[in-house]
């Protein structure tokens, strides 16, 4: 006669044969690279991760960036240009110069090792944030619409144990999704002039300060799921299954503001430009806004049969329908100098923070995003950007002499801990921005790459990730400018 056990009370059995199956156990053998490691060898839609500390909530957050933010450590505000916006802060789409279209892909690699000897990789794409900025030539206005990545799912791993009394016991743990966001803005931009002396009697009007600000609307939306399996290789023992789904949508806010502030430009007795220094404040902010979930929790006894599990109870069923949450309150904040050369030389560095209180909606988010022994906690990073162009343009290479050359460090965590661990990252950066040689406009090519570390609970995974981020900004050709009223019929 087969003998069966109840999976929820498989910690019990075990406990009796000195193998407890505990809360942290689970979560340190998930983390586990000891065993045997899988990952999927494709990347799916939303997903830029294969790592297991994207299994907890939304799983990793805001991991894609344009290729200039990449090289900049992930900075949205401080640094923003000329040639990209940036989907975080619609403020910086007035500093566009005239009606931009870009887009970019990524390629990551992943190497994830725990103690001596236990290691594994993988190397997969996904699409970066892509959108389009309809601004009129040296306008006032933009109107912005774009998607991009909110977070990112993707993890395969297996291990095996052999348990007194029971045998051996094969654990799965897979999971797949990703929220995105589709945005929709508008920003305009208020600018004040002054004069400076030129020689000792003449004197030059310019740019003294300007006020960048913008508002738009993101559409948070997708699905994330994961899925547990506990096979006993002992056909004696019926298997268990359990699976969650959650279905996400919210609807929030962002304000950016950016003020840029000349503190001094300086010109000859001819009236040439010499050189100009520039402070730059800006920020973002989200208030908290609604989330609604669909949330659906499966459990099932299962026996396996030729490598196929098979149903053959419901142990635990739980549906959510619109279940009632919320998205927490978000704050960036940047400081930046800006200085230009007469001979076309510029750098510009800038310290940018953010901050997202995860903490203060934790009681409204619904247990089945987390798993026992993981909390929500508040989001911070800290990032320094530095951007440079060569001068002497007579001398330069026409391709590379004409690039904006630019890096980037950052610190920070991931919006929860495990067993009051946080999952920490530290990241270094690099990338370029060159001309779209031939294309007789604006439109420019965009490097960007990165390489950091991420670790959490001292006895789980510690990550290498190395990206690469590649894209373009198109703009129209000087003869074709949008949004102009032709002067003939």
């Amino acid at each position: 006669m087969s003998k069966s056990i109840n999976p929820l009370s498989l910690t019990r059995v075990c406990s009796s044969s000195q193998a407890r199956l505990s809360a942290n156990s689970f979560l340190a053998g998930f983390l586990s690279l000891s065993l045997a490691v899988a990952f999927l060898s494709d990347a799916a839609a939303q997903q830029s991760e294969f790592s297991p500390y994207s299994r907890f909530g939304f799983g990793l957050v805001n991991q894609v960036n344009t290729p200039v933010a990449t090289g900049l450590a992930g900075m949205q505000t401080g640094l923003a240009n000329s040639y990209q916006f940036s989907p975080g802060n619609p403020a910086s789409a007035t500093f566009l110069t005239q009606t931009t279209l870009q887009g970019s892909g990524v390629i990551s690699n992943l190497t994830m090792r725990q103690g001596e000897g236990n290691e594994a990789s993988a190397t997969y794409g996904a699409a970066g944030p892509m959108g389009i900025v309809v601004k009129r030539k040296n306008g006032k206005n933009a109107l912005i619409l774009g998607a991009s990545s909110y977070s990112n799912s993707g993890y395969a791993i297996t291990r095996t144990n052999d348990l007194e009394g029971i045998g051996v016991v094969e654990e799965s743990y897979n999971g797949e999704g990703g929220l995105s966001n589709a945005n929709v803005g508008w920003a305009h931009v208020f600018r004040s002039t002054t004069f400076v002396s030129a020689g000792e009697s003449d004197s030059i009007r310019v740019s003294k300060r300007s006020l960048h600000l913008g508002v738009q609307t993101q559409y948070l939306f997708g699905q994330v799921s994961r899925a547990s399996t506990l096979d006993i290789v002992d056909p004696t023992f019926l298997d268990h299954r359990a699976r969650v789904t959650a279905q996400h949508r919210s609807i929030s806010t962002d304000i950016g503001a950016i003020l840029d502030q000349l503190l001094f430009a300086r010109y000859n007795g001819n009236r040439e430009f010499r050189n100009s220094m520039a402070l730059r404040l800006g920020g973002v902010f989200t208030p908290e806004s609604g989330l609604s979930s669909d949330i659906t929790r499966l459990d099932e006894t299962t026996q396996t049969l030729g490598g196929i599990p098979i149903n053959l109870d419901t142990t635990y069923f739980k549906s959510d329908p619109a279940f009632p949450g919320r998205m927490p309150r978000s704050i960036n904040g940047a400081i930046s100098l800006h200085y230009d050369r007469a001979d076309g030389m510029r750098w510009a560095a800038g310290f940018e923070y953010s901050s997202t209180a995860w903490s203060n909606v934790a009681e409204d988010m619904s247990p089945e995003l987390l798993s026992e022994g993981v909390r929500w906690l508040d989001e911070e990073a800290i990032r320094f950007g530095f951007q440079f162009n060569l001068g002497n343009a007579e001398q330069r290479h026409p391709t590379w002499g004409k690039a904006s050359y630019r890096f980037g460090l950052a610190s920070g965590n991931q919006p929860f801990e495990v067993d009051g661990v946080p999952i920490s990252y530290k990241l270094a950066s690099a990338g370029a921005t060159i001309p779209l040689v031939g294309s007789r406009s604006l439109s420019r090519i965009h490097f960007g790459m990165e390489f950091g570390t991420r670790s959490g609970p001292t006895d789980g995974v510690d990550e290498n990730i190395y990206r690469i981020n590649l894209g373009v900004s198109l703009m129209p050709f000087f003869k074709n400018q949008w949004l102009v009223p032709r002067l003939y019929d």
